[in-house]
């Protein structure tokens, strides 16, 4: 069994060495699609002590001001300050790499470039600033982050994934949105409902369920969308999506980093997750026994990095259905946990959900949640985060730090009360 290892230490375990966050999801997205948002100051809390992070754009001075009045995050951040949506934060690296080089060159350490999603560009923007890349190949990354792929993956291992059928988009021919109505009717002999998943699409992207009657109507949108191949599967009936993490390190170690239960919308899209509701023994013995399974093929194959393996538990079975080859939201959460539990005690229970109000600044927004902010002492708090769209359409995240579930729901309650609530 393996045991549960930080994430930071995962990535650098050498004091010689400077951490550099660019936590960028732009560049995973085959197009960039104007409802993907550029997460990049999701890391301003994870970095610590002299470790860097890289903005694509201006950083929150008030959160960041909140944020070392508590301990927490570093003083050393780059703001590329871009108004533009035509390059990913690797790029704009690539394109001035001075503003980074110059903290190097201060802090005087070996630098380790740490992206969200490992690509030929984030591998060009590490060897431009002189750095190691922890993560992958491109090459590595897609086999694995490819829906498809990975259920092909999953079966060569003889492990037991949803079936299903892989088709690919051909627009331009008048016959092929007839030939997914015959593919979908014949799952719907046998299922109720079908979901459609693209092969690349992340974030909703590309996520459809269907019963047979809206089907041109989807056909269009994925066709817009520029996916080029699609996952037919029966829906299945969910009583749980356990999401397992592990990382390997760049020397081919791997480590679990714990697993945790995702919060899905219409049972598709992922909006949340918990960590700490107990899982039943067999469950979570098969899990990583899979896991294990996967991300060994998956070191020896040469990749390196976070990967976070999505199960769903169902009344058909427990399946792998997406492995997320990058960091995940959560992963930044758990860092974001750990540094906090240095600072004040074991956290028990946590979880990270999207979260709106009315567009405001970070100071109101602590005015506005006062009573259950979190204030560096009490365990029962909320943790706000990734608010660079705060002020512009009033979308942000939490993490309820908690000791128990009770106490989560307490704290959703009285954000509701306060006109905080889920998306």
């Amino acid at each position: 069994m393996y045991e549960y290892q930080s994430l930071r230490k995962s990535i650098s375990n050498n004091d010689n060495e400077l951490i550099i966050y660019g936590a960028d999801n732009f560049s995973q997205f085959s197009r960039r699609d104007v409802s993907v948002n550029s997460k990049c100051d999701i890391v301003l809390p994870v970095a610590c002590g002299d470790e860097l992070v890289v903005l694509r754009g201006k950083l929150d001075q008030e959160y960041h001001k909140w944020l070392r009045s508590y301990g927490l995050g570093s003083d050393y951040v780059v703001e590329y300050n871009a108004q533009s949506r035509d390059m990913s934060l690797s790029e704009l690296i690539i394109n001035d790499p001075e503003p980074v080089k110059k903290i190097i060159r201060q802090i005087g350490k070996k630098p380790v470039y740490v992206p969200w999603f490992s690509g030929h560009v984030e591998a060009e923007a590490a060897k431009t600033i002189g750095a190691d890349l922890f993560g992958a190949t491109e090459t590595a990354t897609i086999k694995y982050n490819d829906k498809s792929a990975f259920k092909t993956t999953c079966r060569e291992l003889g492990v037991p994934v949803v079936k299903g059928t892989v088709f690919d988009m051909h627009p331009e021919n008048n016959e092929n949105c007839i030939e997914l109505k015959n593919i979908i009717s014949g799952y719907l002999a046998t299922c109720e409902t079908v979901i459609i998943r693209g092969t690349l699409g992340e974030a909703g992207m590309s996520l459809y369920k269907t019963q047979g009657n809206d089907i041109s109507k989807i056909y269009q949108e994925i066709a817009i969308s520029g996916e080029k191949s699609i996952m037919i599967e029966p829906f299945l009936n969910v009583l749980s999506s356990p999401n397992d993490q592990w990382v390997i390190s760049r020397d081919g170690n791997i480590q679990s980093l714990g697993m945790r239960d995702q919060i899905c919308e219409r049972g598709m899209v992922h909006i949340g997750t918990i960590k700490g509701a107990k899982t039943s023994p067999d469950i979570l013995n098969y899990i990583t026994k899979t896991s294990e399974k996967i991300v060994t093929n998956m070191a020896e194959f040469g990749y390196r990095g976070v990967a976070g393996i999505d199960y769903i538990v169902s009344d058909d079975g427990i399946f792998p259905v997406e492995n997320n080859a990058r960091f995940n939201g959560s992963s930044y959460v758990s860092m974001i946990v750990d540094n906090i539990e240095k600072l004040i005690t074991p956290i028990p229970y946590w979880k990270f959900i999207k979260i709106k109000t009315s567009a405001c600044s970070f100071i109101e927004l602590t005015k506005r949640i006062k009573p259950v902010l979190y204030d560096g002492k009490k365990l029962n708090s909320v943790f706000p985060f990734s608010c660079d769209t705060l002020p512009l359409s009033g979308d942000f995240a939490v993490i309820l730090l908690a000791e128990n579930m009770d106490e989560i729901f307490n704290m959703e309650v009285s954000l509701k009360e306060m006109g905080v609530k889920r998306n």
